[in-house]
């Protein structure tokens, strides 16, 4: 199927369709074995960490070869991503538990700066105001309930990624026509 469009043809996009089934199949699977996807996620950020302290050893060899600077900030976080790597690998119920908790953490400080820049909007918009004011105190409210129960924060996390997948898998379905 060609379509013109002001003397661009658009074809039929395959790699968008797989890659928009194949997202849309990992996000059913995702909500369907949410312990087995936390475990994926933990080894994903084990291995995410490894490779970062790998990355900021070589990154301070090189500044200090080609510039004769040692970092002693780069040597510390490095060792550190690789030792919280292999935790997060070796210790895979330690590692879920710690994202959900950085998940709830993450939650409340980022409803905590909207409500802080909500102050901002008062002025121009009370309407506005009031309801980033409500939205802002109901993320903190449920921030501090996934902060008391890493288990929901962790199905809370995986059913987010999960419909995530899904929805990027339909929008990479419908750009393949």
């Amino acid at each position: 199927m060609i379509m013109e469009m002001d003397g661009y043809k658009k074809r039929f996009d395959w790699a968008s369709l797989i890659l928009g089934i194949v997202l849309v199949v990992l996000g059913c699977v995702s909500i369907m074995h949410p312990d087995k996807s936390l475990h994926l996620l933990c080894i994903l950020v084990g291995v995410g960490l490894l490779l970062l302290g790998i990355y900021e050893l070589w990154a301070r060899s090189k500044m200090q070869e080609w510039l004769g600077y040692r970092s002693g900030w780069l040597l510390g976080t490095g060792i550190l991503d690789i030792i919280l790597g292999i935790v997060f690998l070796v210790y895979q119920n330690f590692g879920t538990t710690v994202i959900a908790v950085v998940f709830a953490l993450w939650f409340i400080i980022s409803s905590a700066n909207e409500l802080t820049i909500a102050g901002f909007f008062h002025q121009l918009n009370v309407g506005y105001y009031w309801l980033l004011f409500i939205l802002d105190i109901l993320g903190l409210i449920i921030g501090v309930v996934l902060l008391f129960s890493p288990m929901l924060s962790a199905i809370t996390m995986v059913w987010l990624i999960s419909f995530y997948l899904i929805v990027i898998g339909i929008v990479k379905i419908i750009q393949a026509f």
